[in-house]
């Protein structure tokens, strides 16, 4: 998001770019942003360079591309497993909360998301078309786009990647292998020249980059670690909620889904090989799940009365599933007391010449360059730094505000947010619902006295 807004900006590469002011952050491509960056271009001129609304359409923008690429998939549904199933795919879909709620962020896995669902597309085609030529037309275009995508957006694409090209080795020929080569370096030269550029750093391809400190350095179980089970166990019950198991069901029951579940079980039997976990690393896996699903609700049953019955639970389970959705959609709004903090600011602090700093808490949880609306303020988020250096900031936004109480400081207001749920029982002693949402002080809003 700081990259769109600062490609928007500026264009060329200043010391001004969020990265290099407040550097630290884990290198990622720009080659996304720029992308998004030219579709958001209307917005700016239309709305006079309003902050807030430009990162809104921006996150529009990434979500319509996401749904566009749903979409085909989805029509690929149709054409290969019939109506129903094409159906039934979109209701599981919609009625997730990570797959909506997700299609929008600004994250390397969703700009991945795109692409890795037209190559799914290509897939189903490369995997049951109907003559060999569309088969291996098919599989030739998946495989330029995979690899595209794993070298420029997402290198953990490859795990599925390798998965997908590997379901069909008869349409592999030297041929294909020598486009692919190209296609590949291609865009590692593509990256090594935009990435070169925007980080200031020689060499500079990120995605390797990060690969190299992760998994080959071993640094990513600094980040936390989860038992080998967890994206079975866990995850994917998370992710898929109803339609796990109508998931389980269509993979039993079709030879397809289990055959298309196969390859993907695999890969993310590797990613449990790695001890720290995220469920965004599987996102891909989510859209074949749905197609199982699919194909276990529409899957002709012999007995009217158990056809009646799995569409029934289906129905209901889809309910159950929106609720949550729509519950979780509520909880994650509370996720960003950061940006709720600094528009306070903005609206109770009618004084120039402001400096205000925003420490990693705040930062994380919904500031972004499109909400610094004040061009005679200073907004800074050094880290790092000790309390008694705070004295050149008029303002502070802080989840830690006893910090600076002894250096002149006093709290102005107080941004709440979400911080877990109250299970009570009986219901008069926790209202009318046996759970309720807790909201506690998270981001202090501090002056200088």
């Amino acid at each position: 998001m700081q990259a769109i807004h600062d490609i928007l900006q500026w264009g060329r590469i200043n010391s001004s770019f969020d990265h290099l002011e407040f550097p630290g952050v884990v290198p990622r491509s720009f080659i996304g942003p720029l992308i998004l960056s030219a579709l958001t271009y209307p917005a700016k001129l239309l709305s006079n360079n309003q902050g807030m609304f430009i990162q809104v359409y921006a996150r529009t923008v990434l979500g319509l591309l996401v749904v566009w690429a749903n979409s085909q998939f989805r029509q690929e549904i149709k054409s290969i497993f019939g109506q129903r199933a094409a159906k039934w795919y979109g209701i599981f879909c919609l009625t997730q909360f990570h797959f909506t709620f997700w299609t929008s962020r600004m994250l390397g896995n969703t700009l991945a998301l795109a692409p890795m669902l037209i190559a799914q597309k290509l897939w189903l085609r490369t995997l049951f078309a109907r003559n060999q030529y569309q088969s291996e037309r098919s599989y030739s275009q998946m495989t330029a786009i995979l690899a595209f995508t794993c070298v420029v957006l997402r290198f953990d694409i490859a795990v599925f990647a390798l998965a997908m090209i590997a379901s069909k080795l008869a349409c592999c020929s030297w041929r294909l292998i020598k486009q692919t080569t190209v296609i590949v370096v291609i865009s590692i030269l593509l990256s090594l020249a935009v990435d070169s550029y925007y980080w200031q750093h020689r060499w500079m391809w990120p995605e390797f980059h990060v690969f190299w400190f992760n998994s080959v350095q071993g640094h990513s179980s600094e980040w936390g670690t989860l038992p080998a089970h967890y994206y079975f166990t866990g995850f994917i019950p998370r992710l898929l909620l109803g339609a796990l198991p109508f998931a389980c069901l269509g993979i039993m029951r079709d030879s397809r889904a289990s055959q298309l579940a196969a390859y993907y079980a695999a890969s993310v039997g590797v990613f449990s090989m790695t001890a720290h976990k995220e469920w965004r690393f599987i996102f891909p896996a989510v859209p074949l799940l749905n197609l199982c699903a699919a194909l276990g609700v529409s899957k002709p049953y012999r007995s009217a009365v158990v056809r009646s019955l799995v569409g029934g639970a289906a129905q209901v389970l889809s309910a159950a599933s929106l609720a949550i959705a729509v519950a979780m959609t509520y909880i994650s709004s509370l996720n960003y007391p950061g940006g709720h903090a600094l528009a306070l600011l903005h609206e109770i602090e009618p004084r120039t010449g402001v400096r205000v700093h925003i420490d990693t808490f705040a930062a994380m949880t919904g500031v972004t360059r499109f909400g610094q609306l004040r061009s005679d303020w200073v907004y800074d988020k050094t880290e790092h730094l000790d309390p008694s250096q705070f004295s050149r900031f008029t303002h502070l936004l802080t989840s830690q505000p006893d910090l600076y109480t002894g250096y002149g400081f006093e709290t102005i207001a107080v941004q709440t947010g979400y911080a877990g749920l109250n299970v009570g029982w009986p219901l008069k002693e926790s209202g009318p619902l046996p759970v309720t949402i807790r909201q506690e002080p998270l981001v202090w809003i501090m002056r200088q006295s």
